[in-house]
């Protein structure tokens, strides 16, 4: 995870001055495709986010204590 931590903040730093630029331009065309660009942004950052926690993904129903999955503690 502290491999792609410089690579996950250019990216949220990005997505940022995405939306910051769609703000400042006052243009709907612009502003629109900076939105769709800031959401591509914002799924590969979360992609690239999670992808060390992803094979243990399968475990998250035995450790569900506030769900309806099996309790440890029972």
């Amino acid at each position: 995870m502290q491999k792609t931590r410089a690579l996950r903040y250019v990216l949220f730093s990005l997505l940022f001055a995405l939306v910051l630029v769609g703000i400042v331009v006052h243009n709907y065309i612009a502003l629109a495709s900076l939105m769709v660009c800031g959401i591509i942004l914002a799924i590969v950052s979360d992609f690239i986010e999670t992808a060390p926690t992803r094979p243990y993904k399968q475990y998250n129903h035995m450790h569900d204590r506030h769900g309806d999955g099996p309790h440890l503690n029972t």
